[in-house]
């Protein structure tokens, strides 16, 4: 039988989205059931973040998706006819009068999402709504309208609707509009597949199964004509006021009264019903953050990542250092400074700022009585809305450094290294002794060595776990995350070996014909994925000076950094040139990349601090420090410039600069 495989969005109740075991429903699920049975094949259904979903479909790790169709869609993927409708209403405060069509909303300050389909839906049935706040999610709609900001918010019922229980004075309108449409989209050039697919839809429609789908799923479209009921019934009531006290009417008016009153009386009951489910969400969702934040018997503070201001403590926390909560709240982190060390806390801001997380550092915590606590902390930065938040865990591990000497030596270990990394004057790699020099570059690769063996540790545990409980399948693939972890460790030990031996090298000098060698270097990376168009332009390159096998090493890098980070181009360009600054020869490679951000740029020349994540581009992380010490060996400099979305300049010389000279001068990225 064969496979095909949908790709969808984790969180877009009620066509799809994961329940509390991870496992996908809704309307599209279902959908997609009865078109395997129809089409004699399995539809595999993989749910996710919906900006990874779009990017799978687009490499073409998915064979089907379900979206509105817009313009730039139509560009990648080709769609079947609408099968569905998502509603949206219209979010305002209590009280205030809700629009009964979409012209109604001219002159109102709306916020909607920023995304293409509301752009073009706006341009298509709201073209009257002048400037629109467009914020990036449903909650900072909801806030903005809740500040005053705007007057109104208008969103899929799907993502506005379980927000309202926790948005105190703000309601949706009764009426729902129906703006887009849903569709499944296949990519180019599986039209035999799109054909097939409607064709299915079709007879899924004609028999029954698809319509009896959106009424168990999609309650919406009645609720809708409800609405539509709704407001018929307001033009009527209207309508009989201005036609209370005509003696002929008097009978109808009196029944029509009595049967708005009923529903009128069924609608307060209904909402009554529905306010008192709300609140008891609430308090659900109360108690669980009290039972896991404020009870949780692990000390816990969360902090406002911009100013670094406590938001809020749990009692542990506030019994670790002995200090009431409420005193806690509302200091920054200097005021923190007297429970632990200085250094340290700027220690973890710099973590954070710089990785996002850190896990298990020491922080040695003091008690308002004097006391000192042995801890590790782990923090992480949490995005909630638009806001920016550090969650940290303080472990007090004192006991048990009192009775384990095994985990009293590896926290000493630790203690020593986070001193040696706390914050300190910068220096510069060339004021620096070989042997602090070489202290600098095991500090800098300790962390990301250790990461590989702790997973190793942590996975040979559960492996052992598992094959006394006889779980020989989940065994085995415990083993082959050990092997690939070792693998990975494997892999930096030998490219810090490489590092380590550059500058240990007796240095050579001769000629070398350094666009030959470019020019092979380049055919050894291409031959990675001979397939891959690269449109490369080599100019002539004046000869250098140096060391042919550690110059190869220098090209190596530097072509295949340019190979690699091209590859998300469909035009992918790299160019190879030179230019003279006056006794300097100066080696360029430019390519239009991905790019990095210069503001991290003084990370580029460390070991393994990478400026891109592994799981988007493969690499040790050594390639550019491997570059820097191989043309410092031979006296000269490197450079590199980028910019996100545009590409990366890199250029080095193996002259050392003449005593007078002045250093090079910054140009203007080559456009390549």
């Amino acid at each position: 039988m064969r496979v095909l495989r949908y790709g969808g969005d984790e969180a877009f109740p009620p066509f799809e989205s994961l329940d509390a075991q991870g496992r996908p429903v809704g309307f599209h699920v279902d959908l997609l059931a009865a078109l395997g049975r129809e089409l004699n094949a399995t539809i595999e259904v993989s749910l996710q973040p919906w900006p990874a979903t779009i990017e799978a479909f687009r490499a073409g790790r998915v064979d089907l998706v379900a979206m509105v169709e817009t313009t730039n869609r139509r560009a990648f993927a080709r769609f079947l006819r609408s099968h569905a409708a998502p509603l949206h209403a219209v979010y305002l405060p209590a009280g205030a009068t809700a629009p009964r069509a979409l012209q109604d909303l001219q002159g109102v300050r709306l916020a909607v999402l920023d995304t293409e389909p509301m752009r073009e839906s706006l341009a298509r049935w709201l073209s009257g709504v002048r400037d629109p706040l467009r914020v990036a999610s449903p909650q900072a709609a909801l806030d903005a309208v809740q500040r005053g900001d705007a007057d109104m918010a208008l969103l899929p019922r799907s993502y506005g609707d379980p927000l309202l229980a926790a948005m105190p004075g703000l309601v949706a309108g009764e009426r729902s509009f129906s703006l887009q449409t849903y569709a499944f989209a296949v990519p180019p050039g599986r039209e035999a597949l799109r054909t097939e697919l409607q064709a299915a839809i079709d007879r899924l429609e004609a028999n029954g199964t698809l319509p009896a789908l959106r009424e168990r799923w999609l309650p919406g479209e009645s609720a809708f004509a409800h609405a539509e009921r709704a407001a018929m019934a307001r033009d009527l009531r209207v309508q009989q006021r201005w036609t209370w006290g005509l003696a002929a009417g008097a009978s109808v008016l009196l029944l029509g009264s009595a049967w708005a009153l009923a529903r009128r009386g069924r609608a307060v009951a209904r909402e009554r019903r529905q306010r008192q489910a709300a609140e008891q969400a609430l308090r659900h969702a109360q108690e669980l953050l009290d039972r896991t934040f404020q009870r949780n018997p692990e000390p816990m503070l969360l902090i406002d990542h911009r100013s670094g201001v406590v938001r809020d403590a749990n009692a542990a926390l506030a019994a670790l250092l002995g200090v009431p909560v409420e005193d806690l709240v509302g200091q920054t982190l200097r005021g923190l400074a007297h429970h632990a060390d200085r250094l340290a806390l700027q220690g973890m801001v710099n973590a954070i700022n710089t990785d996002g997380l850190f896990d298990g550092l020491p922080l040695t915590v003091t008690h308002r009585d004097g006391t000192r606590r042995a801890c590790l902390v782990h923090a992480e930065r949490l995005h909630v809305g638009e806001a920016s938040a550090v969650l940290c865990i303080v472990r007090d591990v004192s006991g048990r450094l009192a009775s384990d000497a095994g985990f009293r030596l590896a926290y000493e270990q630790l203690r020593d290294e986070a001193a040696r990394e706390a914050p300190q004057a910068p220096e510069t790699p060339e004021s620096l002794p070989g042997e602090e020099r070489a202290r600098e570059f095991t500090r800098a690769v300790a962390h990301d060595l250790r990461a590989p063996l702790l997973a190793i540790q942590g996975f040979v545990s559960l492996l052992r776990e598992r094959l006394a409980l006889g779980y020989t399948d989940e065994a085995l693939e415990y083993s082959e995350q050990v092997e690939k972890a070792t693998r990975r460790m494997n892999a930096m030990i030998e490219a810090l070996s490489h590092l380590a031996q550059v500058e240990q090298r007796e240095q050579v000098r001769q000629t070398i014909d350094m666009r030959a060698l470019c020019e092979d270097t380049w055919r050894l990376v291409q031959a990675a994925d001979p397939q891959r168009a690269v449109d490369v332009r080599i100019d002539a390159l004046p000869p250098a000076q140096g060391d042919p096998d550690l110059v190869a090493q220098v090209w190596q890098n530097l072509l295949h950094n340019a190979w690699k980070y091209s590859r998300r181009n469909p035009e992918a360009r790299v160019r190879i040139d030179s230019h003279s600054e006056g006794l300097r020869t100066w080696y360029r490679v430019t390519d239009n990349g991905v790019g990095f951000d210069m503001a991290r740029a003084q990370h580029l020349f460390q070991p393994f601090r990478r400026m891109h994540p592994s799981s988007q581009f493969e690499g040790s992380g050594v390639g550019l420090s491997m570059v820097q010490r191989i043309v410092r060996h031979h006296g000269g400099q490197v450079h590199l410039r980028s910019q996100v979305g545009v590409g990366t300049v890199a250029e080095f010389t193996l002259d050392p600069e003449p005593p007078a000279a002045r250093p090079p001068q910054t140009a203007a990225p080559a456009e390549a």
